[in-house]
């Protein structure tokens, strides 16, 4: 076997090989020249796709060439300086590092140089080296050029580093029959001289048995087969290491067999070299020669470096219990997104490491990404396990997000369960509680290997500090202070008004969202001297993030509770016209649960009973925009779509095995989103008697179990339930046809209160009638109530005219007229008034507004005329 020779041109850099990143620059500052255009990394990734190789041919696989390159990046330009310069120097480490993939002639593309001095085998940059550079910075122009192509530039660079780093061979060339074939050029293999043992420590998890599957030999690369998706399956040959000294294995009754020692015997004619460079990508420890597809997509978590991690030792403890299990030792994190389940794995990261433990985490999506062949992922997944079996580091594996790689196909899952079958690899992963029920637990083999560890979401009082440990490290980064208050108020009113999200996560968003905001305000102002204190994100700073990603007016946030809750009736009147004394009820029990006179139970349940039209449905949008800061912050049920037993599980989800049990119930998903808001429950008295009952728990216990034994809490909710009960009765009396009412005078509000209510006391189950914190009768509106509707609906309608630049003028006249133009009946309420506003006024404006009687900046002037309402077109400076 022929050596590298170490003497002459060779012992240096080869001018060939350095020659093709300068052609490849050279070739892009002629793209650039030719286009008249400054030299960007997207000429280079032009350059690159107009040079035969490897790299061009991942490009012409996803379509891509050079003049559909240059034309999705005309409009990019770099975000950095020098970014060639730094694109080149990137392709030369990444050189550093890598086997040599092999070219598509079968022949090795970059012959190996040894320097003199350190006797190492280096391997040159090429394209594929440059593809992968400019891959690896999202901030050069080539990376945003292949964004806006519609590629996966994740995936393409995971492609291009795996022929990089030789995990896999390049696709090699189909020869015709007349072809001779070209003899392959043989490269020495180079072993490593054994590692000196380092102390003896007490390890925390036992040793792993050596793998059946360690030293065979790798199957042959499938023809017209894309790059990326080979196998991953490394066959390089054993390092010296292994030869010289095995490891007394303690193996398992059902671990397979060792290998026999003959097929890890180098030939005779090998002789050792000096150890490669250690690898300089993310997985700095790793071993490229030994573990390459670890080194290529894992990362080390050796430290507890980034955000220190609080509250989760609980969590952390039970993990370690789970790995130093015999069975079953495969911890899976579950919860929301946002409740720190990776920070559960770097919190282990940090306490393997005191037990001289790695672990290592791997993307799913680098773990997937080149595996279209058919057993290309699973033969991958298997070769992950294998490199973790013969480190010799200590690992635990982590892979976040396993719900993508059980989605990946039925292969990959086939092979993990193998795997994790073994027990002899520790593994840990993280995923959402849908998808564990969707993909795990659904399998019963895949269910009894990974025990699921709950991640719940932190109460206010830990996420807080939660967030104040992560505003240590968001402080540095924007080169702010924190107050307390605004950490504090952070928690509150994500709780409050972000509920799609969860602590801590949507709380420390708010604080980094309001930092980033402080800290471009303070780049606006004169430089501060040095030693001067750093802004400070105060109260008003997280509000103002707060109301932009709540959409919360911000006035709403900084007004505290109790201003809130004292003021609570002037707000409601604002909007409910009317009806004094139910409203004033109304306040005063949610101003008790407000000072936290209340137990587990909602923040106030009402009964609200009347005739149709008085106001029940807009007093339950009044208090959701009281309390909670948007009228939208509201679930509205109408019961009357619930009159048949088997409604109630629309209200609270199908038990498991019914069509549509994974969907939830309308009830409990919209309160375990969104905690904080009123639920409408209109026309009580139509839905079926088991659909009521339903509510007892929710108004005695303030919480309800949905189809999935779930339990959603109600006690931050308000219930509004309304009813037309006693309508009929009312009607009568108005009209003085019921018994006692006939005479002058008419009946009062306090006796048409009681008669409701009792209708209502009949017509419900008496449970749920007792449960109630306030029953509450609307009597029927007056003339002049029913007037002050007209003005707030005329309100309304001027708000939307000043929108469009018109402004409107009412004359007092029009309410009048409105009301004997069929806006006022007794026994219907406000309703018609909406109608006749809606004929007399919106009719006429609509048709002067289409045919441009009313452009932007003139004013409609309502006002009667013969005993009709007319609307006048005036121009603005002749109102002035």
């Amino acid at each position: 076997m022929n050596r590298p020779v170490t003497s002459g041109r060779s012992v240096s850099t080869s001018d060939r090989s350095e020659s093709e990143l300068a052609s490849l620059k050279r070739t892009a500052s002629e793209l650039a020249a030719q286009r008249k255009e400054r030299p960007t990394t997207v000429h280079l990734l032009a350059a690159v796709a107009a040079r035969p190789g490897p790299a061009a041919t991942l490009l012409v696989d996803r379509g891509l060439d050079k003049e559909g390159l240059l034309k999705a990046g005309r409009t990019f330009d770099e975000e950095m300086p020098d970014a060639l310069s730094i694109a080149l120097a990137q392709a030369r480490e990444v050189a550093k590092r890598a086997r040599g993939p092999v070219s598509t002639d079968g022949a090795a593309r970059r012959q190996p140089t040894i320097s003199p001095d350190s006797r190492i085998v280096m391997m040159e940059p090429t394209s594929l080296h440059l593809l992968v550079a400019l891959l690896a910075e999202r901030r050069f122009a080539a990376f945003r050029a292949l964004a806006l192509s519609g590629i996966d530039a994740v995936r393409l660079r995971g492609a291009a580093l795996t022929l990089a780093l030789g995990i896999v061979p390049a696709r090699r060339e189909i020869h015709r029959a007349t072809e001779a074939p070209r003899s392959p050029a043989s490269t020495p293999p180079s072993f490593a001289p054994p590692k000196t043992s380092g102390p003896t420590v007490v390890p925390l998890l036992p040793p792993a048995p050596v793998s059946g599957r360690r030293g065979m030999p790798a199957a042959p690369a499938p023809r017209n087969v894309r790059p990326e998706a080979l196998p991953t399956r490394s066959s390089e040959p054993p390092s010296a290491e292994r030869v010289s000294r095995p490891r007394p294995v303690r193996r398992r009754p059902d671990a397979a067999p060792p290998r026999s020692p003959s097929a890890t015997v180098p030939p005779p004619s090998a002789k050792p070299t000096s150890n490669p460079p250690p690898a300089q990508d993310a997985s700095e420890g790793l071993d490229a020669s030994r573990s390459p597809l670890l080194a290529a997509i894992g990362t080390e978590r050796r430290d507890a470096s980034g955000p220190k991690v609080v509250g989760r030792q609980t969590e952390v403890e039970r993990v370690l219990d789970v790995l130093a299990k015999f069975r079953a030792n495969a911890p899976c994190l579950v919860g929301p997104a946002g409740v720190g389940k990776t920070s559960v794995a770097l919190a282990l990261a940090a306490q393997l490491a005191q037990e001289n433990t790695t672990l290592i985490e791997v993307a799913a999506a680098a773990l997937i990404a080149g595996t279209g062949a058919r057993g290309a992922l699973a033969d991958r997944v298997a070769t992950l396990f294998d490199e973790a079996r013969r480190s010799d580091e200590r690992i635990v594996l982590f892979i976040d997000d396993l719900h993508e790689l059980l989605a990946a196909g039925d292969e990959a899952v086939a092979e993990l369960k193998v795997q994790l079958a073994r027990g002899d690899v520790r593994f840990v992963t993280a995923t959402n509680t849908e998808s564990l029920r969707r993909a795990v637990e659904n399998d019963p083999h895949l269910h009894r290997r990974l025990v699921p560890i709950e991640i719940e979401e932190p109460d206010e009082e830990d996420a807080f500090l939660m967030v104040k440990a992560a505003a240590e490290s968001l402080e540095p980064h924007h080169g702010v202070r924190y107050d307390d208050d605004a950490l504090a108020a952070a928690v509150g009113w994500s709780v409050r008004y972000l509920p799609s999200r969860a602590l801590p996560d949507k709380a420390i968003g708010a604080l980094d969202y309001a930092g980033a905001r402080v800290k471009r305000a303070a780049a606006k102002q004169p430089k501060r001297k040095p030693g001067s204190p750093a802004p400070s994100v105060t109260l008003a700073d997280v509000a103002d993030a707060v109301s932009e990603l709540a959409a919360v007016p911000c006035e709403r946030l900084l007004e505290t509770d109790r201003e809130r809750m004292l003021a609570l009736e002037s707000f409601l009147a604002e909007r409910v016209v009317g009806h004094t004394e139910p409203l004033s009820k109304i306040a005063a029990q949610l101003r008790k649960s407000a000072a936290g006179l209340r137990d587990r139970r909602p923040l106030g349940s009402f009964l609200l009973l009347g005739p149709t039209g008085v106001g029940k449905t807009e007093t339950a949008k009044a208090l959701a925009e009281a309390l909670f800061g948007a009228g939208d912050a509201m679930t509205r049920i109408d019961l009357s779509e619930y009159a048949e037993a088997h409604a109630v599980a629309r209200l609270i989800g199908a038990p498991p095995g019914y069509v549509g049990h994974d969907a939830g119930g309308q009830l409990t998903e919209a309160v375990r989103k969104r905690p904080y808001q009123v639920i409408l429950l209109d026309e009580v008295e139509k839905a079926h008697q088991d659909v009521l009952l339903s509510f007892l728990q929710v108004l005695d216990e303030g919480h309800m179990t949905d189809g999935r034994g779930r339990r959603v809490d109600f006690t931050n909710v308000v219930i509004v339930c309304t009813s037309n009960l006693g309508s009929r009765d009312v009607a009568g009396a108005l009209r003085g046809k019921a018994v006692g009412f006939a005479r002058s005078g008419g009946p009062s509000v306090e006796s048409l209160s009681d008669l409701a209510v009792q209708c209502a006391k009949k017509g419900l189950p008496l449970e749920l009638f007792n449960r109630f914190d306030e029953i509450l009768f609307f009597a029927p509106l007056s003339r002049a109530e029913v007037g002050g509707v007209a003005r707030h609906i005329l309100a309304g309608l001027e708000d939307s005219l000043e929108r469009r630049g018109i402004r409107l003028e009412v004359d007092d006249a029009v309410i009048e007229l409105l009301l004997d133009a069929g806006g006022y009946d007794p026994e219907l309420g406000a309703r018609p008034m909406k109608r006749t506003v809606a004929r007399l006024v919106e009719g006429p404006l609509a048709e002067m507004i289409l045919r441009g009687e009313l452009p932007s900046g003139s004013v409609a002037l309502l006002g009667v005329e013969d005993g009709a309402v007319v609307v006048v077109a005036m121009p603005a400076r002749a109102t002035a």
